[in-house]
């Protein structure tokens, strides 16, 4: 199945998405901020797929889906924000950046589907 990568700041909606995924036979990490989780893509093994909070602390989603996208090695990946905010435009990615959106709360059958959904 896929390698999952969940940079989210809050453990209990990380571990819940975390349960969902590895029930479904994913092999799932999380990070808790975003400085981690691209450091963790850059010295470790590329994720199949990445969901990202939107507010982090430090270094925002945003930030973290750009610099993804101007790293080679790592601009490929799909990525999906989770964010407990309906956003706005201009603290969003551009939408070629990103693959998906979730707005807190979800419902985890929309994880699940969106992994389905980007994960050939």
């Amino acid at each position: 199945m896929a390698r999952i990568l969940v940079v989210e700041d809050n453990p209990t909606i990380g571990m819940v998405i975390k349960m969902a995924l590895t029930d479904k036979g994913h092999q799932v990490e999380i990070m808790g901020s975003a400085q981690e989780g691209l450091n963790h893509m850059e010295n470790g093994e590329i994720p199949d797929l990445v969901f990202t909070d939107l507010n982090l602390k430090g270094m925002n989603g945003r930030e973290l889906i750009k610099r993804m996208r101007s790293n080679q090695r790592l601009n490929h990946i799909p990525t999906v924000i989770i964010t407990g905010n309906v956003p706005s435009p201009d603290i969003l990615p551009h939408k070629e950046e990103y693959q998906g959106l979730l707005i807190k709360p979800f419902d985890l059958d929309d994880v699940i589907g969106t992994v389905s959904k980007l994960i050939s």
